[in-house]
């Protein structure tokens, strides 16, 4: 519903950090009975409790120019006479691929009847202290590791908590002013919150920690003042003098984030392990890159008594950036060519910091020389996180030891107390627990402890088979929790994806007593209205897997995978919407992502490629991913009213592909060129043959939609614009000798690169035709030698495509059984982002929507139900059976369901029995 915002946008008027900075509010009114409705909002995140319960948190990822709101209906919380809203609210200060940074702040209105309670400076506000703010990056789509110290908490959510010692609120402009623009309800359902408890314990040992390690936020001391998360190219340093109470060694211990090559009083340390001299010792580490993050980790392993100044026997900080200094010749021609053009580039901030003068310092390799130089910026507290609970748990040893339990199966019961008893060594005890599928949301716990003890936790997703832990190596996948004396209980507020989850008890001085470790399954809800089965049980569970996978990857946007980024992608959100209809048939989420992918296009002539994000960034095959799912969004849910809003989007970004046509007719962009994980020729700058298909594929889709909506002339121009492209993509990028179309143009030239995925595209746009379409066919499914091949799930959905314009329907199945399956076999519970590796390590993320395609397929392709006009009013039930002797199944639609049972006996008939709502027209084709 629609509110008239009138109160402020209120925060603390007390000095609070400028990132990762957590706020508590509270407001208590009297309530006599009658509606009591809540409208609230907050920048960034916020938890909403009602006399101490947890009623929910919000608001939705979106634009600030688009900003959304959530709706509670507080009656069931409220009881007469006074009664506390309590409301945390988290502002990062800093972009991710989630959320563009914008000032902080809480906005509410609660209506009761006959009264209007607004957020103003009758509420109270005060920083919440138990979260640490100077906490490392998740990684850099996400925020920032939890730690949470109870010790500094109190039970501020109770209704009967005394604040009158907390400051009035601050009102900081009204509800309208600023960038929050254009306020709308979230339109979506809150996520779900399912108890899901441990199915066993895999091991439980003893840990010692390598006692150094150090994480720095390196980016304020190179572009002061950017909060993106666009790319910084920085030649710079990272210094620190090491103080040895005599001659000793010390090991390098890799972690997640690499370190550049390091020297030690002026030696390159070529094998990890470096000697220290009694006193005071140079290090410095070197960068030449560029990365979103500007997050360095070096560890350590060594004496205990080892120290860390940058400047020596002068004191201050541990560490300090060197630099940034000018970049090489090297450097610039990376940013002038790299993947974006939002790309920082880290010039020098004082004019002695020049490239020459990098190098030299590197050459030297010496500290305590430089600490007088202008160039030499101390690290300041805020950006030294004195705990990574990820490094920490990562870099973990292993000791002898035997763990001592009571009632150690109550960890798998959620109602039975667990004791674990201190170490008598003091070394830390980790537990190893198996959730036995992947999932997603926030661990939920409550313990017994001694003030001061640690609970750490260190989630990932696989263990592979031949034994070989998939950790989380690109991400703190992790949170810690200090306990103050007692009996507490505590939920997590970052939802994380994970299987497996290590609990790690630090600082165990005395028996731990630990009840209901589980994690709250948040994600989108999900109807299962979709079904399949089949004579090939394989295949069901293919089925299954690829609708859990969606799952997992749902939530207030189709997100990329739950665990690494959470990020809405606009590719694989083409794919997740397909899958999410045949599985729930909910238009809500699909419309949600399409308009705010729609909304990139105020930033950016094309549609970006993850939104709402920080880092500015086109992958043009995505965007003409998103205009294909546009189209496929009306003839799927029969949404008009949607759809021409999404057209007027489209529009836009047809607008913004004729700004890239050359002289040649040829789409020609400098961006990023992906299309799939795997070494095809696809420069960030110049003419990309698989782009320039699947643009011809988006312009003829696009023409439908118009068509559809009434718009016949506008079709009729963007079909033209295909049929354009389509031509120059024939006169300039088929190669006679290899009889194929390359992957690109290099300096007007063609590529040597020749692959599977452009033969694919170029077939099922229909840009490939006659005996070239002969021949793409043929590459399609016998790559010839040196043709690259799919390197990941997400290429085979246009694979499996190109299958079923053909009627392939026994090599259909057949890639489904080989590529699924051994994912299956190999213990998938969730499909992954890539299987191009299948000696080490089998993938990065374990769980990645775009990879669920066999789902939307054997739905409308094998069970052989799909829409023929928009919004199923006319259906075609075509069944592909292939080897198959039966399958069922049901395929939702806007008017029901539509149920299919068939039959292919060798030497019979084939049987077809079809059950659809009134009002939808059904034309049956049985395969004989």
């Amino acid at each position: 519903m629609a509110i008239r915002w009138q109160g402020d946008w209120i925060w603390s008027g007390e000095a609070l950090p400028k990132r990762n900075a957590f706020v508590r509010f509270r407001r208590t009114f009297a309530y006599q009975g009658g509606a009591a409705a809540l409208f609230l909002t907050a920048d960034a995140r916020y938890v909403l409790f009602v006399n101490g319960e947890r009623v929910g948190q919000g608001p939705v990822r979106a634009w600030p120019g688009y900003w959304r709101y959530d709706s509670y209906d507080l009656t069931p919380y409220l009881r007469a006479g006074d009664n506390t809203l309590a409301v945390r609210v988290q502002h990062y200060g800093e972009g991710n691929f989630q959320y563009l940074p914008s000032p902080p702040g809480l906005l509410a209105q609660l209506e009761l009847d006959g009264e209007t309670i607004v957020s103003d400076t009758a509420w109270r506000a005060s920083p919440d202290r138990a979260f640490v703010s100077a906490a490392p990056r998740i990684s850099v789509q996400q925020g920032f590791e939890e730690q949470y110290d109870a010790r500094l908490s109190d039970d501020w959510t109770a209704a009967d908590y005394d604040d009158r010692d907390w400051p009035r609120a601050i009102s900081l402009r009204g509800a309208l002013a600023g960038p929050h623009q254009n306020f709308q309800d979230r339109a979506i359902p809150f996520l779900t919150e399912e108890p899901v408890l441990p199915q066993r314990i895999v091991s439980l040992e003893t840990v010692q920690s390598i006692p150094h390690r150090a994480t720095i936020h390196v980016k304020p001391y190179l572009v002061p003042g950017d909060i993106t998360s666009n790319h910084v190219n920085a030649h710079v340093l990272a210094a620190t003098q090491i103080w040895a109470p005599e001659d000793c060694g010390v090991a390098l211990t890799p972690s997640h984030f690499a370190f550049g090559p390091v020297k030690v009083n002026g030696v390159l340390v070529t094998d990890g392990r470096a000697n220290l001299k009694a006193g005071w010792n140079d290090l410095l580490t070197s960068f030449h890159h560029a990365s979103h993050i500007q997050e360095y980790v070096i560890c350590f392993d060594g004496p205990a008594g080892l120290r860390f100044c940058a400047r020596g026997d002068a004191g201050g900080a541990p560490w300090a950036v060197v630099g940034p200094f000018g970049l090489t010749a090297a450097d610039r021609r990376k940013s002038e060519t790299f993947m974006d053009l939002s790309i920082i580039s880290a010039e020098p901030l004082v004019e002695e910091a020049t490239c020459e003068e990098g190098e030299r310092v590197w050459e030297m390799g010496q500290v305590a020389s430089l600490t007088d130089r202008p160039y030499f910026q101390e690290v300041r507290p805020e950006h030294l996180p004195s705990v990574n609970v990820f490094v920490q748990a990562y870099t973990d040893k292993v000791c002898a030891g035997e763990v001592r339990t009571e009632h150690r199966d109550g960890l798998l019961s959620g109602s039975e107390w667990t004791t674990i008893q201190p170490d008598p060594e003091g070394r830390d005890i980790r537990i190893l627990l198996d959730f036995g599928r992947e999932i997603v949301g926030a661990h939920q716990f409550e313990v017994i402890a001694a003030e001061g003890t640690i609970l750490d936790t260190h989630n990932f997703e696989f263990i592979q088979p031949d034994g070989l832990y998939n950790f989380a190596e690109t991400m703190n996948n992790s949170f810690r929790y200090i306990c103050r004396a007692g009996r507490q209980s505590y939920r997590t507020l970052l939802r994380r994806g994970f299987q497996y989850t290590y609990l790690i008890l630090r600082n165990l001085t005395s028996p731990l007593r630990i009840k209901g470790f589980q994690t709250i399954y948040s994600s989108y809800p999900q109807s299962r209205r979709g079904t399949f089965a089949s004579s090939d049980a394989k295949l069901d569970r293919i089925w299954q897997v690829g609708a859990d996978t969606l799952r997992a990857c749902a939530e207030d946007t189709y997100t990329d995978c739950p665990s690494y980024e959470q990020v809405h992608w606009v590719g694989d959100a083409r794919n997740e919407a397909l899958v999410d209809w045949v599985v729930n048939g909910d238009p809500r989420l699909w419309y949600r992502c399409l308009e705010q992918v729609g909304q990139s296009l105020d930033r950016s002539p094309l549609t970006e490629a993850q939104v709402p994000s920080a880092w500015r960034n086109i992958i043009p095959t995505w965007s003409f991913l998103w205009m294909r799912s546009c189209r496929e969004y009306l003839l799927f849910t029969g949404d008009r009213d949607g759809a021409a809003r999404l057209l007027k989007f489209a529009a836009r970004n047809i607008e913004g592909i004729l700004q890239y046509i050359n002289a040649d007719g040829l789409f020609d962009i400098h961006s990023w060129n992906l299309f799939d994980w795997a070494e095809m020729d696809t420069p960030n700058i110049g003419v990309v043959t698989h782009q320039n298909c699947m643009a011809v594929l988006a312009l003829r889709d696009a023409a439908e939609l118009s068509e559809w909506l009434g718009g016949a002339g506008r079709a009729a121009v963007w079909r033209k614009m295909a049929d354009s492209l389509s031509d120059a993509v024939n006169a300039h990028l088929w190669n006679d000798e290899r009889a194929a179309y390359t992957d690109c143009l290099r300096d007007g030239a063609h590529s040597k690169v020749y692959s599977q995925q452009t033969q694919t595209v170029a077939l099922m746009s229909g840009v490939a035709s006659g005996g070239r379409g002969e021949r793409c066919r043929e590459i399609i499914h016998a790559p010839p030698e040196g043709f690259v091949r799919a390197g990941s799930p997400f290429f085979e959905f246009f694979l499996l495509e190109s299958f079923q314009q053909e009627a392939r329907e026994q090599d259909f199945v057949d890639t489904i059984r080989r590529d699924w399956g051994f994912m299956i076999d190999m213990g998938a519970t969730t499909f992954w982002e890539m299987w191009s590796g299948r000696t080490g390590r089998l993938t990065r993320s374990h769980c990645h929507g775009w990879s669920a395609a066999p789902t939307y397929f054997l739905s409308t392709y094998v069970l052989g139900v799909r829409p023929l006009s928009p919004g199923y009013r006319s259906v075609v039930v075509e069944p592909h059976p292939a080897d198959l002797t039966w399958c069922r199944g049901s395929v939702p639609t806007p008017f029901g369901d539509i149920h299919v049972q068939w039959e292919n006996p060798n030497g019979a008939p084939f049987v077809i029995r079809v059950k659809a709502p009134e009002g939808v027209e059904v034309i049956v084709r049985a395969p004989r």
